[in-house]
């Protein structure tokens, strides 16, 4: 008698829940990020401000740009 499970050895997610899943993470970490600079300095002005998540996004972005470089 044959099983009629289909599940195979080592499956894969597929690439669009992966990236989902990536995409995400990278959200939260520079937010996470972002909220930890703020949070460590007091009186911020609005650059300041700005700047503390624009820094966590600019590092995020040129990580997703190399990645994409090497696919």
């Amino acid at each position: 008698m044959q099983q009629a499970s289909k599940a195979r050895p080592g499956a894969r997610i597929p690439a669009e829940l992966a990236n989902i899943v990536g995409t995400s993470a990278a959200i939260l970490a520079v937010v996470a990020t972002g909220s930890a600079i703020v949070a460590a300095w007091p009186d911020l002005t609005e650059w300041q401000f700005a700047g503390a998540y624009l820094a966590p996004a600019g590092l995020a972005f040129a990580v997703y740009w190399w990645i994409a470089q090497k696919l």
